[in-house]
């Protein structure tokens, strides 16, 4: 009889002990271990920490191979779904920078914790403690279908992912538990019939979907290997929607106009909880097939870009 080839349990995502969370950072990229209030981000499915190393091939002139390889730094991030329950966390991601006022905008950077359970070599699990440091979000996508959730997925770039420690390094934290979660998610009933408008005019959607790409700028100085700032660059906000053929000719008369000028829009998420406001909205493509044996009605799917487009209560 063999045994296992583990003497150790292993970990999966239902071993986190508290919400994944956040705290703004006084420092970029220095953990603040002084009585820290962390956030819980709600509600958070999947986070995904990525770690990207930097190699150099060192190569000898007369040689068909590689003389060396040596490290050169490491690159961090994260991806994360998030089904929000308010605006306050997707307005990192959403609103320009205020360098005045950082708090809630993309010039804050934060720092995230994930607490969970996993072993070391034994049968017993304990604490363990990982904590991304200097974080500022790079894009931030929101989704509406019909009949289901609201989903927002968001990228980040980070300074430095810490390797897992049973020692959280923190005095007199306040770290979130999951009961503190609750409510309500999104859905897209929320928004009620024809939730968005177009220059003053209702449109029914079943799909609508809008994209803020910070186009973060990742500076790396000598000596340190590691990102030593991110910086918000140009700002690109684009989108798409479906709506049925049909209603009016003023979106086909928009797209087909060679000066179509940009104009506002609004999408109502949930009566005084969220809604997507827009400037300088201008139409980009249309697709919207002839089908030779219809399996279903016919629908614009329009791309557009907007100048500007922020989250509100109303």
């Amino acid at each position: 009889m063999s045994t296992p080839q583990l003497a150790f349990p292993l970990t999966h995502a239902g071993l986190g002990t508290n919400p994944f969370c956040f705290t703004s950072e006084a420092s970029f990229g220095v953990l603040k271990t002084a009585s820290p209030v962390y956030t819980a981000v709600a509600i958070t499915q999947d986070v995904t920490p990525t770690i990207d190393g930097v190699s150099i091939d060192v190569r000898q002139m007369g040689s068909h191979r590689v003389y060396g390889i040596q490290d050169a730094g490491v690159n961090y991030g994260f991806t994360m779904p998030v089904h929000p329950m308010d605006i306050n966390f997707l307005k990192y991601g959403t609103e320009p920078p205020n360098y005045d006022t950082p708090a809630g905008t993309s010039a804050e950077s934060l720092q995230f914790l994930i607490k969970y359970k996993q072993a070391e070599g034994t049968v017993g699990m304990s604490d363990h403690y990982m904590f991304a440091l200097g974080c500022r979000p790079d894009t931030t996508n929101i989704s509406i279908s019909a009949q289901a959730l609201v989903e927002a997925s968001m990228t980040w770039g980070v300074r430095e992912w810490t390797i897992p420690s049973t020692s959280s390094g923190l005095t007199t934290p306040t770290i979130p538990d999951f009961s503190g979660i609750t409510g309500t998610v999104f859905q897209d009933s929320d928004g009620g019939v024809k939730p968005l408008t177009i220059n003053s005019i209702p449109y029914a959607v079943n799909n609508f979907t809008i994209n803020w790409n910070n186009n973060l700028i990742r500076d790396s100085f000598n000596g340190s290997g590691l990102v030593d700032a991110l910086t918000v660059g140009a700002i690109d906000i684009t989108g798409s929607f479906t709506t049925p053929v049909g209603q009016d000719l003023l979106l086909e008369t928009r797209m087909a106009s060679l000066t179509q000028a940009g104009v506002t829009f609004k999408y109502k998420v949930k009566t005084g909880a969220m809604f997507i406001n827009g400037t300088g909205m201008v139409l980009t493509s249309d697709a919207t097939a002839f089908e030779g044996s219809p399996t279903s009605t016919r629908k614009h799917v329009y791309n557009f870009k907007c100048a500007t487009a922020g989250l509100s209560t109303s």
